[in-house]
């Protein structure tokens, strides 16, 4: 029988309670590990309200504290990190004391809990602490990313990898949830190639399934989304005023939030929507495969998506998916089989997509039945738990 390794997970991101979206993939994968022969012990950053040490899903996790103040702990958590560190120099000061905090928890817990592998998720922050680490530590290191932090470092080219360089090549192994971000990787660095994999994120079964509870309305599309540039919705707007001309019974509803929802809730009422486009705050998990369920088709037309999780848990769910042929989206849809792809930044384009799934029940169904086999077999949690435990081992070997 294989020895129990014990694993350090450092993330920014890890749920802070019962519900929480913070991280919620990475939860998931990480109490998978456990059935594989892997003790995963993870460190996160510290919030008002939630204890500094718990067992959350048999997990057992640290929250590190860097202000004495609950209430200054704002860094992470609230997806707005980058505005802040960035926004002045009080908000790099309270980023590198973070760091500080960080880092020097990590040490104290690799020491305590006798660590044997170190894995963090996100190049940027969690990389930053990980190479500091490497210079008092020979613990193996895996690397995790999941599109954000490979965007950050494309913006800022090879001034950012340079700071990253010799750490990346130190990694035993770097995931990547998508063939774009590898590939994104792979042209700053070719000599990265040996130790990047795709290991796409692991899906709740759980959760995200076919639930025959749910009626499926057969003129609903749905966007589960962020209102950022990068999601592209007024596009999506702009496709749907042309499908309610050709289908007045069409309805769209957008379930989420971001800086830039007050600027679509003006589009809207621009053309005159009000009655056809509704949008809906972000819903726990369990709701959102309700929502899933509803729906006749989810669309997600977002500009070079790191991998594009509202498709499959969409597709897990039954519902047929159209996305734009860009970033880890390719991965997930291949175009008249398990979905429809659409040119990025085309309305005309995806109100076709639309119409053309809305009023052919038997296409629909044929590419959302395909959608759900596909995401049943390539993303169930427990078979990427135990790729990534085999990459954990292979690491100390």
């Amino acid at each position: 029988m294989k020895s129990t390794i014990r694993l350090l997970v450092l993330t920014h991101n890890y749920p802070r309670y019962r519900g929480d979206y913070s991280g919620v993939f990475i939860s998931l994968l990480t109490r998978r590990l456990v059935d594989h022969g892997i003790e995963p012990i993870v460190l996160a950053p510290h919030d008002q309200d939630i204890p500094e040490e718990e067992v959350f899903d048999g997990v057992k996790i640290y929250r590190f504290r860097y202000d004495k103040d609950p209430k200054n702990e704002n860094i992470a958590y609230r997806g707005n990190m980058q505005q802040l560190v960035l926004s002045s120099a009080g908000g790099l000061f309270k980023f590198m004391h973070f760091l500080r905090h960080w880092r020097l928890a990590a040490l104290k817990i690799i020491e305590k809990e006798k660590i044997q592998v170190v894995a963090g998720h996100w190049l940027v922050p969690t990389g930053i602490v990980m190479k500091r680490i490497v210079r008092t530590t020979s613990l193996p290191m895996v690397l995790s990313s999941h599109g954000s932090d490979i965007r950050l470092m494309k913006k800022h080219g090879q001034l950012t990898y340079w700071y990253f360089k010799r750490f990346c090549h130190g990694l035993k192994k770097w995931t990547v949830v998508s063939n774009f971000l590898k590939d994104e990787i792979i042209r700053l660095d070719a000599d990265l190639t040996g130790i990047l994999e795709v290991l796409p994120l692991p899906h709740n079964e759980a959760i995200f399934h076919r639930d025959e509870h749910i009626s499926r309305e057969s003129n609903l599309v749905v966007a589960v989304t962020r209102f950022t540039w990068q999601k592209r919705v007024d596009y999506l707007i702009k496709a749907f005023a042309a499908v309610i001309k050709e289908n007045p019974q069409a309805r769209l509803e957008i379930c989420g939030g971001g800086p830039l929802q007050s600027r679509i809730k003006q589009l809207i009422e621009n053309l005159g929507l009000q009655q056809q486009v509704r949008i809906v705050p972000p819903v726990s998990q369990e709701k959102l495969r309700e929502v899933y369920n509803r729906a006749a088709i989810v669309v997600l037309n977002s500009y070079q998506e790191g991998f594009g999780l509202a498709l499959s848990e969409a597709m897990m769910c039954g519902a047929a998916v159209i996305g734009t042929a860009s970033g880890g989206i390719l991965d997930i849809i291949k175009h008249n089989e398990r979905g429809l792809l659409i040119p990025l930044d085309d309305s005309a384009s995806l109100a076709d997509a639309i119409l053309k799934l809305l009023n052919n029940n038997s296409l629909r169904q044929t590419m959302a039945e395909n959608g759900y086999r596909f995401a049943c077999k390539n993303y169930a949690s427990d078979p990427l738990a135990e790729r990534y435990a085999q990459m954990v081992r292979e690491a100390i070997q």
